[in-house]
C-alpha cells in the first residue's frame, strides 16, 4: 500500500499544493463576535507553525496524538501532528476529495476518517516532507501504523515508542529506555545534538502553560463559561506544550475565562461529551449548545493535567505517556471523578465510524452513567466524512435526549 513513494518532495511545491486545495473551496468560519480571543490566537499560532514546517531548511518531525513533543522541540524541530493537521485542513476544504483519493489508493472506508484523511492528504502531496517520523501507540495504535506508512511514502527514518498500558516503576523505566534510545536515533539520523539546556527551558514552558491550563479547568468546574471547554480541548489536540507561544495562549484563555465567569450568570444543564468531537461550529454542537453546557472529556485526562518533574523530565514524560492510554479502569475512575467535580447531569457518547477505541470503552462509560444514575446517549456520527453521517438522523435522537434531561 505504501510502495508509491512521494516523488516530488520539494516543500515549496507541497505548500503550493496545499494552498491550491484550500483555495478551491469556501472556508467555513465562525462569527468573529462569537469567538474567544484565545481561539483567534490559537489560529495565528497554528498558521505560523504550518508555514514554518514548509520552509526548505526546517527540520520536521511527523508525530502522532499526544506524542511527547517536548523532545522534538529540544532538537529545534517542527512537530507536525499528522492527524490534527488533516483535521485542520478538513475544516477549510471539501474533505470528500481527499477521501476519494484514499479509496483510489486502496484504503477501506471502514477505517476511521481521522486516519484516512492524513493518508489521503499525504498522497495528494500536501504535507511537508518529514525529516523523521516518530510515533507512539497510545491512545491509537492505528495512528502508529499510519506513521510507519508515512515513513515509507517519504523514505524517512522512523522510530516508534511502545507504551505500556499498566503504570508502575518497571513500565515507566521500560519507556524511559525507549525515549533515550529515540533521542540517540534522532541525533544519528539528523546529525544534530540534543540540547539539554534548551530541553530544560522547554520543560519549564510546558509546566508554565500547564499551570494556566489547570487553573482554567478549575474555573470551568465552578462556572458556566461558554466555549472555554471547547478551547481547552483544542489546546489538548494542538499538543504544543513546550512552546513559549503555548504559554501565552493558555494565559490568555485563563484570563478570558476568569473575566467571563465573573460576568456570566446563566446556568445550563451540563453534559459530558465522550469521544472524538466535531469542530466548535459543527451543526451538532451549535444545536446542543442552545440548551446545554458541553464539557469535553479530553481536557480531563490525568495526563493532560500533569506537570513534568524539572529534575527528572524524561521519567515524568514516560509516566504521562502511559496515563494517556485508554486503560479501562483508569478511564472509569476518571470519568466518575469528572461527573462529580463538574456537576455532570448526562453523558453523550460519540461513536465515531471505525474508531476501535470508542467501541471498546463505551461500555465502561455506560457503567459510570448507570452507577451515578445519569442519562446517557450514544450517537453514531462521522465528524469528517459526510458519507457516514446525516444530521437529520442524529437530530431525532438528540431531541428525544433533550426531552428526558
Amino acid at each position: 500500500m505504501a510502495k508509491s513513494n512521494i516523488k516530488n518532495d520539494i516543500r515549496l511545491e507541497q505548500y503550493k499544493n496545499m494552498l491550491n486545495v484550500i483555495n478551491r473551496h469556501n472556508h467555513i468560519q465562525e462569527e468573529v463576535s462569537n469567538t474567544l480571543k484565545a481561539t483567534r490566537m490559537r489560529s495565528i499560532i497554528n498558521s505560523y507553525r504550518l508555514v514554518e514546517a514548509y520552509k526548505a531548511d526546517s527540520k520536521v518531525a511527523y508525530v502522532g496524538e499526544q506524542f511527547p513533543t517536548e523532545i522534538v522541540y529540544a532538537f529545534n524541530m517542527q512537530a507536525w501532528n499528522i492527524e490534527s493537521m488533516a483535521i485542520l485542513f478538513a475544516q477549510s476544504v471539501n474533505i470528500e476529495d481527499f477521501f476519494q483519493l484514499s479509496e483510489e489508493n486502496f484504503l477501506s472506508r471502514d477505517i476511521c476518517s481521522f486516519l484516512r484523511a492524513p493518508f489521503a492528504t499525504m498522497h495528494a502531496n500536501c504535507y511537508p516532507r518529514p525529516n523523521i517520523v516518530l510515533s507512539n501507540d497510545q491512545p491509537c495504535d492505528c495512528l502508529a501504523k499510519l506513521g510507519y506508512i508515512a515513513s515509507q511514502l517519504y523514505n524517512s527514518p522512523y522510530f516508534s515508542l511502545n507504551t505500556p498500558n499498566e503504570i508502575n516503576g518497571e513500565s515507566i523505566n521500560y519507556l524511559v529506555a525507549q525515549i533515550n534510545k529515540m533521542i540517540l536515533k534522532i541525533e544519528k539520523e539528523l546529525s544534530c545534538s540534543f540540547d539539554e539546556n534548551n530541553f530544560k527551558k522547554i520543560v519549564e514552558y510546558s509546566n508554565e502553560a500547564k499551570e494556566y491550563y489547570c487553573k482554567t479547568t478549575e474555573i470551568l468546574k465552578k462556572s458556566y463559561v461558554p466555549r472555554v471547554s471547547r478551547e481547552l480541548l483544542e489546546i489538548f489536540g494542538l499538543n504544543a506544550f513546550g512552546l513559549k507561544e503555548t504559554v501565552s495562549l493558555c494565559k490568555v484563555l485563563y484570563e478570558e475565562a476568569l473575566e467571563i465567569s465573573q460576568k456570566q450568570n446563566t446556568k445550563k444543564k451540563r453534559v459530558l461529551w465522550m469521544g472524538q468531537a466535531p469542530e466548535g461550529f459543527h451543526e451538532i454542537i451549535k444545536y446542543l449548545e442552545r440548551e446545554l453546557d458541553i464539557i469535553f472529556s479530553a481536557i480531563l485526562w490525568d495526563g493532560t493535567l500533569m506537570s513534568l518533574d524539572i529534575e527528572n523530565p524524561i521519567h515524568s514524560i514516560a509516566k504521562r505517556a502511559i496515563l494517556f492510554h485508554w486503560h479501562s479502569d483508569r478511564m472509569k475512575e476518571n470519568t466518575a471523578m469528572v461527573c462529580d467535580e463538574f456537576g455532570i447531569e448526562a453523558i453523550i457518547i460519540a461513536n465515531v465510524w471505525g474508531c476501535r477505541n470508542m467501541l471498546g470503552i463505551r461500555s465502561v462509560i455506560k457503567e459510570v452513567a448507570e452507577e451515578k444514575n445519569l442519562k446517557y446517549l450514544t450517537i453514531n456520527l462521522d465528524v469528517m466524512d459526510r458519507n457516514n453521517y446525516a444530521f437529520n438522523q442524529v437530530k431525532n435522537r438528540l431531541d428525544a435526549f433533550l426531552e428526558i434531561i
